[in-house]
């Protein structure tokens, strides 16, 4: 998906690890990395078993620079 000079795409089962990445990251930057207790199983489970959640990333250069959960 293509938002003028911006590049977006939906997040697929194999991009698990890369998802507890960002979040670890995420808590890392927000100083709370001691609170996350996500692990690449829970995501696969909720995200892509259960549907309870989906990602987006955002791209640049064909890269994954951000998402939103």
């Amino acid at each position: 998906m293509v938002n003028g000079d911006k590049e977006f795409r939906f997040a697929t089962e194999s991009d698990t690890e890369l998802i507890l990445e960002f979040i670890k990251a995420l808590a890392d930057y927000e100083k709370m990395s001691d609170d996350v207790v996500a692990t690449e199983e829970l995501l696969h489970e909720w995200i892509f078993e259960k549907g309870k959640a989906e990602v987006i990333f955002a791209l640049e250069d064909s890269r994954e620079v951000g998402f939103a959960l």
